[in-house]
């Protein structure tokens, strides 16, 4: 009898951690929802910038796609600039491989929303200007995704830090 006790406990205790190891591989896999793909995603674009590699900033970029510069050169409430169209997206993106010598963004840090559309880049940027001048700005970037492609573009950056070093006729 008392075999037949140990036997069923032995048995018991094998169910508990098989099914403990699947809730364990469920949880896990339930846990690399969309969020995954799109910190994974958002990391990628983030490399490409920095690598100026606008071929994989093209994929990764929706047709339909805009971006703003939400803080403006004055201290209104208006935006200092607005991209619409994968062609002006990928125009600026250019204008801005131009103007900087090396793009290094450091202490980068990814968040996304529960649902995967959108993310969050908190990064302080270490760049030289094409004239080798040093440009440090801090940015916060909003990415928007649909279907795998960046939809919308949000860049905060201090626009008095672009306007000491880089200038514009906006400033």
């Amino acid at each position: 009898m008392r075999a037949r006790i140990n036997g069923r406990l032995a048995t018991a205790t094998a169910a508990l951690i098989a099914v403990a190891a699947i809730a364990i591989a469920v949880t896990g896999t339930a846990n690399a929802g969309p969020e995954t793909g799109t910190k994974g995603q958002t990391r990628e674009f983030v490399r490409a910038l920095e690598h100026k590699d606008l071929e994989t900033i093209t994929e990764l970029t929706h047709r339909e796609a805009t971006l703003t510069l939400p803080l403006s050169f004055t201290g209104n409430r208006e935006d200092a600039a607005r991209f619409t169209g994968k062609d002006q997206v990928l125009g600026y993106v250019q204008g801005v491989f131009k103007t900087m010598g090396k793009i290094d963004f450091t202490g980068v840090r990814v968040s996304t929303t529960p649902d995967g559309n959108t993310s969050f880049v908190q990064a302080a940027g270490n760049f030289t200007t094409a004239d080798g001048r040093p440009y440090e700005n801090d940015y916060i970037f909003r990415y928007d995704w649909k279907n795998g492609r960046l939809v919308h573009i949000e860049e905060y950056g201090n626009p008095i830090t672009f306007c000491n070093v880089i200038g514009s006729p906006a400033c």
